[in-house]
């Protein structure tokens, strides 16, 4: 008898011990929903309270996103264009513009706002040509001036064409324009020029007109 009635205890005691658990867990999440709850429900009542601020708020600090035109995006420019490299003999060259837009439906050719190319001379000197607007070839390096282009030379002789081709690669340069200049040397009016050596040698074509200015005799 005695082991039929440790057997009920035994099966009584578990019987209680899973009964507790349940009631335990439950009222633990009684507990819980007690603080939870009326915390969720006096935020809500804040943020109904103050929406209206926030969202006075929210339309101060909104960002616009522009939209972008398709026809603008085929057409975006660059500013502060700056192209370097170097010639046949590694002497290094610069050209730079105020803008710059790639032309459509040619892969290598940029038009230019205001560019300058700047090289170095065979003698060590240095030229700088500039013009209104240009059209530029990275891979041949070829720049192509037009309107009011001017020449300049660390000699001091300056000249102007209303176009010229420039071979940044063998630093040449031509024009069919005609060319005035001036400088130490006197003054020139010529039909077209061809400068060769990176503007150490400058040949003038066609009906050229040129006053050369004696040069001042030095004091014994």
């Amino acid at each position: 008898m005695r082991r039929f009635e440790s057997a009920f205890a035994a099966q009584d005691g578990v019987r209680r011990l899973f009964a507790e658990r349940p009631g335990r867990g439950y009222s633990r999440f009684v507990s819980l929903a007690k603080r939870v709850l009326p915390a969720i429900a006096v935020g809500l009542l804040l943020l109904v309270a103050s929406w209206p601020r926030l969202q006075a708020v929210f339309n101060e600090v909104r960002v616009h996103i522009p939209r972008i035109d398709t026809r603008e995006a085929r057409n975006l420019r660059m500013v502060s264009v700056h192209y370097a490299g170097i010639d046949r003999q590694n002497r290094p060259f610069v050209v730079t513009a105020k803008t710059a837009q790639q032309m459509p439906k040619v892969d290598d050719l940029v038009s230019l706002d205001q560019p300058k190319a700047d090289l170095t001379t065979e003698s060590g000197g240095w030229l700088e040509l500039g013009a209104y607007t240009g059209l530029y070839q990275p891979q041949p390096q070829l720049l192509d001036l037009f309107g009011n282009v001017a020449l300049f030379q660390d000699k001091g002789n300056e000249f102007h064409s209303d176009s010229a081709r420039i071979n940044m690669q063998q630093g040449t340069a031509e024009g069919d324009d005609p060319i005035t200049g001036q400088g130490p040397f006197g003054t020139v009016a010529a039909q077209g020029f061809r400068m060769l050596d990176r503007g150490d040698t400058i040949i003038f074509t066609g009906h050229t007109k040129m006053l050369i200015r004696p040069r001042e005799k030095t004091a014994p």
